[in-house]
């Protein structure tokens, strides 16, 4: 199965929106999730607080946004593991530049170790504007009346467990 993965949105922690989505090319599977203005803050102030396993530093913040975007991959997988019955192959948007290997690794880690899934294949690439990765993230990332509230639901505690020290 060819799965391709996106984003909208400036930065992860950016108060404005931040969408993260993965689609199979046929359609049958789309799957997103929009972080909310409360998890965001939360986010931020527990790891300017120190409550994670990353530093203040800018390059701890790439690492940081990093693993924020893997662990919501894991989950967007897990709500469809079922549904897989061969391994995949990643096609990544280029949304976090000089860190493609900690994505690998993190991907690895959660999807074929956590998962059981095997990753035939991971690229990076720019993803076409047809991508339905790239369409339904923007399309999502742009709903400001919530009318897209969760695809599925990731709380608090779900993304700490992979943060916290």
């Amino acid at each position: 199965m060819k799965f391709e993965i996106d984003v909208s949105g400036y930065d992860i922690f950016n108060d404005g929106g931040y969408v993260i989505c993965i689609a199979n090319g046929d359609k049958e599977t789309i799957k997103w999730f929009k972080f909310s203005k409360d998890l965001m803050e939360h986010l931020k102030l527990n790891w300017k607080k120190g409550g994670y396993k990353y530093g203040l530093s800018n390059k701890q913040r790439g690492f940081l946004k990093v693993r924020l975007y893997s662990i919501i991959i894991y989950y967007l997988f897990k709500s469809i593991k079922e549904n897989i019955k061969e391994e995949i192959e990643l096609k990544i948007c280029k949304d976090f530049p000089g860190h493609k290997n900690d994505i690998n690794v993190n991907l690895k880690n959660f999807i074929e170790k956590l998962l059981s899934v095997k990753i035939r294949l991971i690229r990076h690439e720019k993803l076409p504007r047809s991508s339905n990765a790239h369409l339904y993230a923007h399309l999502i990332n742009k709903d400001k009346y919530n009318l897209f509230t969760y695809n599925i639901h990731i709380n608090l505690e779900d993304i700490e467990k992979y943060l916290k020290k």
